[in-house]
């Protein structure tokens, strides 16, 4: 796997490209707003720094070739609303993990379902995975919706205890096979 140079996919609304410190303000607004992780177990951002942080660390992955995240940036607005990544990559298996999140105010919109098709197709093409997974919260049923309208089927159910709150998710797990 290598990431470099970054690939960058357009779609009719969106453009995916790689994060930059230029979009801290849209990143920080998205990462403050508690909305975006009612079914996750993360803290929200509570200053711009903590999101440059983010951005750096995510980054700093791409560079070493261990996951690959794209901002979503919306061509109207030209603001970036939400992220989408592989990670979790397995080269012996052939395999990745999808991770995405979408800020409240596009949601419903068919944006992130354009985002998923445009990544899957990616991931099977490009980068040659045999079999893409994606983790959801059993009651985040916008999630489920999304990953059963792409093809996506559940294999299996799982608690997650939370590191920040010692909270138990109950984690569906649904999986794409290459065809």
């Amino acid at each position: 796997m290598n990431f470099t140079p970054f690939p960058i996919i357009e779609t009719k609304h969106l453009l995916l490209r790689r994060i930059t410190r230029g979009d801290t303000n849209d990143m920080f607004e998205m990462r403050r707003d508690p909305r975006m992780y009612e079914f996750l177990d993360t803290k929200v951002d509570e200053n711009a720094e903590e999101t440059k942080s983010y951005i750096n660390k995510m980054n700093q992955g791409i560079d070493e070739n261990k996951w690959i995240i794209w901002a979503i940036e919306h061509k109207q607005s030209c603001k970036v609303i939400g992220t989408i990544c592989i990670w979790n990559i397995n080269k012996k298996e052939s395999s990745g993990e999808l991770g995405y999140g979408i800020i409240p105010d596009y949601q419903g919109k068919g944006l992130m379902k354009e985002s998923l098709v445009s990544v899957i197709e990616y991931g099977f093409k490009l980068m040659g995975l045999k079999v893409m997974e994606a983790y959801t919260e059993e009651h985040n049923e916008k999630s489920i919706k999304l990953l059963e309208s792409c093809e996506f089927v559940e294999v299996s159910r799982i608690d997650e205890e939370g590191d920040l709150n010692n909270q138990v998710f109950r984690m569906v797990i649904f999986r794409l096979l290459a065809e």
